[in-house]
């Protein structure tokens, strides 16, 4: 014979969203900024925060304007929920860059600056120096604010 289950027992099993609409509304009302919003809310994402206020105006139907919502997060290297800093090929490019695929850096960093010092390997050929030459080292500074 089949178990029955519950009505309780199904509700401990389905997953409850953090959304809080009042909440949510008088943090918007106050003026506060998407960061300030999102660590109220302890919400783990950005897109979390997006899709919590697209609710909120689809349920209100009146537009939310929240300062900061939509930065260009691809603009400046910072670091997102998981603890990564991504920094691209493009954020390092410059006229003269001769950053390429596969390129490998040494990683050190203080409190206000990571500093990325490019590896190149002796079977490299930069810059018409010979494949007998030391591997020589690239700085690239980014400061963190």
């Amino acid at each position: 014979m089949a178990k029955d289950v519950s009505k309780d027992q199904k509700k401990s099993k389905m997953f409850e969203s953090k959304y809080d609409a009042n909440l949510l509304r008088s943090l918007i009302k106050e003026g506060k900024t998407a960061d300030e919003i999102q660590e109220a809310l302890n919400l783990a994402s950005r897109q979390s925060l997006k899709q919590h206020i697209l609710r909120l105006i689809n349920e209100d139907g009146k537009f939310y304007e929240v300062a900061g919502l939509y930065r260009d997060a691809k603009k400046k290297p910072m670091i997102n929920y998981k603890g990564d800093i991504r920094i691209t090929k493009k954020m390092l490019s410059f006229e003269g860059s001769t950053y390429k695929h596969n390129d490998q850096c040494e990683i050190s960093a203080d409190n206000e600056k990571i500093v990325l010092t490019r590896i190149v390997s002796k079977s490299d050929d930069v810059e018409g120096k010979s494949a007998d030459e030391p591997a020589a080292k690239t700085d690239v500074k980014t400061e963190s604010k």
